[in-house]
């Protein structure tokens, strides 16, 4: 009985000591940093945190960031320096701050702003601070901002960094080392701005993790061809004789060949994990012959894409989104244009001079083990935009891709969804799609699986052959794609079988409401490509400090050989 009571007592007593809330009320401080040039006052924003019946918090996202969420506080500073939120509800709570240049009061990207958020660790998201209990926490910020190219034309031999219509384009010639010297040589800073603000903090989301885990595996598990590796280093070369600091804050150490490798080899972060499923929201359509009969494109293809899923906070995959036009010395190469970000070798978004048309969706893996024997997604695809032409079949595509086949068995160590186009001359595939992983790889035709129509094709982030068992349908894998890739590819599914019933000429308009009806604001850029005319449009989100909307901007077309005038 003593003991009994005893036990009582000891829960009387000390069980609200530990578990019961406190009513004392939270403050919030720490200091704002920032090593730049700029001046200027600096607004602090505190935002209270939803917490779950479960008791979990949900953290805060870029939409609330970005004006989806009113702040619980805000503060001003006359600059960088100490600040402080007194009286605060008990709760969690993230902070974020940036340095108003133009007095505004809001984030401005265009220019940058000086922007930052309190993380518990180098290079990490925002991160949750619990004042569930009262009581006072430190949450200090450093604030950083991207550096803009230069908006002059400069031209160094083998290259020249213009601007075609409001779009900065990055011509290069020569062999790889020469290339790449010329690439790192003109843009060495936005590269280290990509790898810092998109790979290191919105992929990775610490610098400490990408060092233990992302670098070691880069080194250990890919099978990168010598020519690769020369470019790359040339590249890397090129960012030091042009006297640009080096120095990547985040990791202590300047930038090297594997940073380098890393942007190169971003989508294969998910081939460090035995299985994992597409992480991002990427949509791709082409349609051709009596598609297209009656339409701007005249019975030719078409094919489009929206890119997806790269959206950091600072929008530095907006800003430096760069139109890459590259002519190679190396005979038999092909010339080609890739739309994608400084410090890219190869590409996952790109088309040829002979209208060869590759861009990637990011696809699932099956389970399986992590394997050796790597190759780069973009490095594959760009090797076949130069050895590879109009004549593409779905045969001899998928032989190509066979060359780099991993220890696995398969090509893509991430999962990857490609949709291939050629100019449409009356042959019977002139679209195509391949599915594949680290252990294989499908080839998809038009007809094999609805809008089963043998003029259209379309992709979002599910496998819909392999992996596929067609006892049971809607599944990959064994598993259930993600609602958005089923949502994206049944509007566009539904849209495309309407206007077939409806005998409606498909061309550039008609692309254009499909990449807007499969957006969901995540969209930094979107390209359409008429194959038989040899033209292209381009059209990347804007500055503004909301979502990303790109099929919903301004169109900017491109003639092929216009992006190659004026190269030296």
């Amino acid at each position: 009985m003593l003991r009994a009571l005893q036990a009582l007592v000891s829960i009387l007593v000390v069980g609200p000591i530990l578990l019961a809330p406190s009513n004392r009320p939270g403050t919030l401080g720490g200091e704002i940093r920032y090593a730049g040039p700029e001046s200027g006052p600096v607004v602090v924003q505190a935002y209270s945190l939803h917490v779950t019946a479960e008791d979990s918090v949900w953290p805060l996202t870029k939409a609330d960031a970005l004006g989806g969420t009113e702040p619980a506080r805000t503060g001003s500073l006359t600059g960088p320096g100490e600040y402080r939120f007194s009286d605060l509800e008990n709760g969690h709570y993230s902070v974020v701050a940036f340095m108003d240049l133009d007095g505004d009061g809001a984030l401005d990207f265009d220019p940058p702003e000086p922007l930052g958020w309190y993380a518990g660790e180098l290079g990490g998201w925002i991160d949750p601070v619990d004042l569930s209990r009262g009581g006072h926490r430190r949450a200090d910020i450093v604030l950083r901002k991207p550096r803009r190219f230069s908006a002059e034309e400069r031209r160094v031999e083998h290259a020249a960094l213009r601007w075609l219509k409001g779009l900065p384009v990055l011509q290069l010639h020569g062999t790889a080392e020469q290339r790449g010297f010329a690439h790192g040589f003109l843009v060495g800073e936005q590269i280290i701005d990509f790898f810092e603000f998109y790979v290191l903090e919105d992929s990775w989301r610490s610098a400490r993790r990408y060092e233990e885990e992302f670098a070691p595996f880069l080194e250990s598990h890919f099978d990168d061809s010598p020519e690769y590796l020369a470019e790359v280093d040339a590249v890397v070369g090129g960012m030091r004789a042009s006297g640009i600091d080096m120095t990547v804050p985040w990791l202590g150490r300047d930038f090297r060949r594997v940073d380098l490798l890393a942007i190169n080899a971003y989508i294969e972060r998910r081939a460090t994990q035995p299985s994992a499923t597409a992480g991002n929201g990427c949509s791709q359509f082409a349609f051709w012959g009596q598609a297209t009969e009656g339409s701007d494109v005249g019975g030719g293809l078409i094919a489009g894409r929206n890119m997806d899923g790269e959206v950091d906070l600072r929008k530095v995959t907006v800003s430096h989104f760069l139109l890459f036009a590259v002519d190679p010395s190396e005979p038999g190469r092909r010339r080609w244009v890739s739309a994608m970000w400084p410090g890219f070798v190869g590409t996952i978004s790109g088309i040829n001079e002979e209208g060869l048309y590759s861009m990637e969706n990011a696809g699932g893996t099956g389970p399986g083990p992590v394997v050796d024997g790597l190759t780069p997604c973009s490095w594959v695809q760009r090797f076949i935009l130069e050895n590879a032409g109009k004549e593409s079949t779905p045969e001899s595509i998928g032989e190509m891709i066979g060359r780099f086949r991993s220890s696995g068995g398969g090509a893509f160590g991430a999962g990857s969804i490609i949709l291939w186009a050629v100019p449409y001359e009356g042959q019977p595939v002139p679209a195509f799609v391949s599915e594949g992983d680290r252990f294989g790889t499908a080839i998809r035709l038009p007809t094999d699986v609805a809008p089963a129509c043998p003029y259209d094709i379309m992709a979002t982030n599910h496998h819909l052959v392999y992996g596929v068992d067609p006892d049971r349908p809607g599944l990959y894998f064994g598993k259930e794609p993600s609602f958005s890739s089923r949502w994206r590819y049944e509007t566009g599914m539904n849209t495309l079988e309407a206007w077939t019933r409806q005998r409606k000429p498909l061309g550039t308009t008609e692309m254009r409401q499909l990449l807007q009806s499969v957006a969901h604001g995540t969209t930094e850029y979107s390209v359409i490509f008429r194959a038989n005319e040899m033209s292209l449009d381009v059209a990347v989100d804007d500055l503004v400090a909301d979502l990303w909307d790109a099929p919903y901007q301004r169109w900017v077309s491109y003639e092929f050989e216009e992006l190659f005038a004026e190269m030296e």
